[in-house]
């Protein structure tokens, strides 16, 4: 929150009423920085696909490994190995990804049912932003009720309450997914460097890495 908050009272009014947009993730402290710092906020803030497909897949997946408690035992292995099966889009399942998920939703039906609603808040995303993306967001929740998997009425709750930010996005066509695949690898990087003996060497090494060029020397 203080980066953004930080930024944002950086920026002159001028610069603030430029922006269009403010793409970000539902972490409440950036919702709330935003907010109380950019004019006309709820108008800008853009939750992000990639947040909400990692909430749901995150959903489908607890729910898998609840359901998996209750199944008989000679079942349970083959359900167990349909675990990063469930990751796969609609449109990535054939031959024996297939037949194996087919099995698994046997035996899985409440993971199942999580599976279908994800696949369809993912159709609703790729879909052009319009008059009715609304609407078709609100029937989308009702039928996410419906399911009546707990993990997946929680998650109906956070983004009725962020519709908002999603329509945003839908509308704006904007993403931060650059920066969160620039956030993984400052992670990554951040373990690496423990093999390094000071920040310098390992600065060095970063900018040896990015830009291609042999360190064997």
């Amino acid at each position: 929150m203080d980066s953004l908050a930080g930024y944002l009272k950086s920026l002159s009014d001028p610069q603030l009423n430029a922006i269009k947009t403010l793409s970000m993730d539902m972490y409440p402290a950036y919702i709330s920085a935003a907010r109380i710092h950019l004019p006309n906020a709820v108008d800008k803030i853009a939750f992000d696909h990639f947040h909400v497909a990692k909430m749901l897949c995150s959903i489908v997946d607890k729910t898998r490994q609840g359901e998996m408690k209750g199944i008989p035992l000679p079942a349970r292995k083959e359900a167990h190995r349909s675990r990063y099966l469930w990751l796969y889009g609609s449109k990535n399942r054939h031959g024996q990804r297939e037949e194996r998920l087919e099995a698994a939703q046997q035996v899985l039906p409440e993971t199942s049912q999580c599976w279908a609603m994800k696949e369809l808040a993912r159709e609703l995303w790729h879909r052009r932003y319009d008059e009715h993306s609304r609407y078709l967001w609100l029937e989308w929740m009702a039928r996410a009720n419906a399911v009546g998997v707990p993990l997946l009425t929680s998650a109906v709750r956070t983004l009725r309450k962020r519709l908002y930010g999603i329509l945003n996005a839908m509308k704006h066509r904007v993403s931060n997914g650059n920066a969160e695949s620039l956030n993984s690898k400052i992670r990554l990087l951040r373990i690496k460097s423990r093999g390094y003996r000071n920040r310098e060497r390992f600065k060095v090494a970063v900018m040896f890495h990015y830009g291609r060029l042999n360190m064997e020397i």
